[in-house]
């Protein structure tokens, strides 16, 4: 008897991790079907009014974005230069407020191959929205 309480109380512990993590999943999903949809206005909903947007080498941290205008402006740029391009998720964590992932960038180059790069990411989420991105990049 005692064993099955104990179970059962992990199953409910669980299965309250697990809802309160969902929020969180759902969002990465959204920012990357609306990257990959370019829909500029999505990607733009999704994050903070004070949103910053970091990228990491292995020597350098720099600021990409800082602001929703300034992300606007920047994404409204980059797909105006870029071919169609496809962003997938490969694996994610969820700690806390902050998801981290393996996310898959993938595109035909020039000569219609298919080139693909990958880098880890951590968004960080506020009142419901993206508030700080931290991308690991080479």
């Amino acid at each position: 008897m005692m064993r099955r309480l104990i179970l059962l109380s992990i199953l409910m512990v669980s299965m309250s991790a697990c809802a309160q993590n969902e929020p969180l999943l759902d969002i990465l999903m959204d920012q990357m079907e609306a990257f990959n949809e370019r829909d500029v206005a999505r990607l733009v909903d999704n994050i903070t009014d004070d949103f910053i947007w970091f990228s990491i080498t292995s020597d350098t941290l720099m600021i990409e974005v800082a602001g929703k205008e300034t992300f606007r402006t920047s994404m409204e740029t980059y797909y105006e230069s870029r071919p169609p391009i496809e962003s997938l998720i490969e694996s994610y964590t969820i700690d806390g407020n902050r998801i981290s992932f393996k996310e898959v960038v993938s595109h035909d180059d020039e000569n219609g191959i298919n080139v693909s790069s990958s880098a880890m990411g951590i968004y960080e989420m506020r009142a419901g929205k993206i508030y700080r991105a931290w991308y690991f990049i080479d």
